[in-house]
């Protein structure tokens, strides 16, 4: 750990780390559950390819289809017009990462994948989520960006990987956010519909 990092920091590093770990002994089956118990929440055209590419992912693991059909999934969900910040559509995102880190065994894949839904997010909360009527859609698409960093500081550092301080920036970045936006809401109050934000003892619920 960064010897610039203040023993508060620190701590919740070690906190976001240790629930990190316990939350994802559960991921497949929570990522998997999640979308197969959620289908009514997509259109028809996007449930179909979606039911395809967990067979292929899942089941009859085919690598080459299971891709493709998240591919289709994503494109015909542009296609109806779905919100592609959406807790659903950023679900499918997080599956294909769970598909390459656990059944191929690629978390350098898992990586990639992860990084471009983090800084898509990034870039869209940057420059759209301080407006009024996007507040707890900003809430809610931040707090994803925070899990995804503890999810990329696991890979970072797992065996395959070794790059500590990639993981160590992940971690640090998550824990930063976490706070500052813990401390802009203490200074200047919860505005109108921004919902409830994450504190670090809760980080291992919202990742379970």
């Amino acid at each position: 750990m960064s010897a610039g990092l203040s023993s508060d920091t620190s701590q919740s590093v070690q906190q976001i780390i240790v629930s990190a770990t316990v939350g994802l002994i559960y991921a497949n089956y929570l990522y998997q559950s999640y979308i197969i118990g959620e289908f009514a929440a997509f259109p028809e055209p996007v449930a179909k390819k979606l039911r395809r590419a967990l067979y292929y992912s899942n089941y009859d693991i085919q690598p080459d289809n299971a891709l493709k059909y998240y591919k289709q999934a994503l494109a015909a969900a542009e296609e109806v017009g779905m919100d592609p910040f959406s807790d659903e559509i950023l679900g499918v995102k997080f599956q294909m990462a769970s598909f390459f880190e656990n059944q191929l065994h690629q978390p350098k894949m898992a990586i990639e994948v992860l990084e471009r839904v983090r800084q898509s997010c990034l870039d869209w909360e940057r420059k759209i989520g301080g407006a009024p009527k996007d507040r707890a859609k900003r809430t809610r698409v931040l707090g994803q960006c925070v899990r995804m960093s503890v999810k990329l500081g696991e890979l970072y550092a797992g065996p395959e990987i070794m790059e500590t301080e990639h993981a160590e920036e992940s971690l640090v970045w998550a824990v930063t956010t976490l706070l500052k936006e813990q401390n802009r809401r203490e200074q200047e109050g919860v505005q109108d519909d921004e919902g409830e934000w994450m504190n670090p003892d809760e980080i291992g619920g919202a990742l379970e």
